[in-house]
């Protein structure tokens, strides 16, 4: 007798059970109905490009699952040069230089689709999720009056899922080049003093000190840039930059954003200026964006993004600066599942069980109710199996439906309809011409 493969998860991959995977679709459904109401265009690219295209910003080559024939050894996989997409960002840009001709700029796209990235999953960090990205391109300028609408896409987004009390965290980037241009500091030292800040989030200010006295900056410098983090609104950093005499330009620009953001219907108290956010990624040169869950920040970014000056400078010498911002969906679920915010009960997607009291004298009128609720639009399933009523209801009840239609011998001599309500556990009787609507009423339709 043949072994048995051994069946078990992937550290990293998620694998919802049916009522995870509904309640993933209903959060994807609304992100895509927002990010249309605010005008942005589908796209979706393939999930494989190129090694010389994911590779192009560099610094991720570590992050890329590489493909393969399962005969090929690494050298042949290397010459394939094929490898699985680690952000939606990268195809993009190939995606906007290769289709340029045929676009209208502004470009405004969105996408929602899988990623995957080769790293140690961890808590609400997975190898494999869904990316919610959306994206306005340029061709040549853009108008910074884009980076205000991106919190208020999301602040739309957000409220509409139901997340519990979140706060999107801005920042520019400039802010820091103008505050080390001060004293002369550019290049690679700008790259590591954005690491050390970064740090500051997840290890404490103290290692964020000690990281940027290995850059061999001056005291001051260090005290200047910790003071930066530390603070908490726009005027106390024009305080601080005022000290060193640095540049405010950046921080201009920050204040105009968050301005615009709010005159364009951002709720002020769920954006705030913060200083120590940093973004990872090279490509990103001024408005900065993370999002939180308040009291779960522990568990990173939900909502991230920025602005970059050239997003394709890798693929052509055309210009095409852009703004965007991405949700992590799986990471989302995660945590508002871990916060108890979300109570996913339906694990179908049907509203409606209807029953076969006595199938063999009523089947051809189980068809018809199931079919004339299915024409108004209601999501229902008729039971075939030769059960019991009691066990007809409880598979109902099992599956999160929220409504059992009976019809039986009674009801067929008084042409009424019983419709038990399974939240509630009251029962109605309702005239078989009314039934359709008594059941759009009780779902709220």
């Amino acid at each position: 007798m043949e072994e048995l493969v051994k069946v078990e998860p992937i550290s990293g991959f998620p694998e919802w059970l049916p009522n995870l995977r509904l309640l993933e679709e209903r959060f994807i459904a609304t992100i895509r109905e927002q990010y249309q109401l605010f005008g942005f265009t589908p796209v979706e690219t393939p999930a494989v490009e190129r090694m010389e295209v994911l590779a192009a910003k560099g610094g991720i080559q570590r992050q890329i699952y590489t493909l393969g024939r399962p005969e090929e050894d690494g050298e042949e996989r290397e010459k394939t040069g094929l490898g699985l997409h680690f952000d939606l960002t990268v195809p993009l840009a190939r995606y906007v230089v290769q289709h340029a001709e045929e676009l209208i700029f502004p470009f405004r796209r969105y996408q929602i689709q899988k990623v995957w990235r080769g790293e140690r999953a961890q808590k609400a960090r997975f190898r494999e999720f869904y990316q919610c990205d959306i994206d306005v391109i340029g061709r040549g300028t853009l108008e910074r009056i884009h980076d205000a609408e991106m919190p208020c896409v999301i602040n739309a987004v957000f409220t509409a899922l139901g997340v519990p009390e979140f706060q999107i965290r801005i920042s520019n980037r400039k802010i820091l080049s103008d505050l080390l241009a001060a004293r002369g500091g550019a290049g690679q030292q700008y790259q590591d003093v954005l690491r050390a800040i970064d740090k500051s989030h997840s290890q404490g200010i103290e290692t964020a000190r000690k990281l940027l006295e290995q850059q061999q900056l001056d005291s001051g410098m260090i005290s200047a840039i910790l003071d930066l983090i530390r603070c908490g609104s726009l005027d106390e950093a024009r305080q601080v930059l005022g000290n060193v005499g640095a540049s405010t330009a950046g921080l201009e620009e920050l204040q105009f954003v968050m301005e615009s953001a709010v005159a364009l219907g951002m709720t002020p108290a769920r954006m705030r200026p913060d200083f120590s956010i940093a973004r990872g990624l090279d490509y990103y040169t001024s408005t900065i964006y993370e999002t939180f869950i308040l009291g779960r920040e522990e568990l990173g970014s939900i909502c991230s993004g920025g602005r970059y000056d050239d997003l394709a400078s890798f693929f052509t010498k055309q210009k095409y600066p852009g703004v965007g911002i991405s949700i992590g969906l799986s990471r989302l679920l995660e945590i508002m599942l871990t916060a108890g915010s979300l109570n996913p009960t339906a694990k179908v997607p049907s509203k409606v069980l209807v029953t076969t009291l006595d199938r063999d004298a009523y089947l051809r009128e189980y068809l018809t109710l199931a079919r004339e609720l299915r024409e108004a639009g209601i999501p229902t399933e008729v039971y075939y199996e030769r059960h019991g009523l009691r066990d007809q209801i409880g598979y109902a009840s099992s599956n999160g439906i929220r409504l059992a239609v009976i019809f039986g011998e009674n009801e067929a001599k008084q042409n009424t309809v019983a419709i038990r309500d399974m939240e509630s556990r009251k029962q109605e009787i309702v005239a078989r011409t009314d039934f359709v609507s008594l059941v759009q009423r009780k779902l709220g339709l």
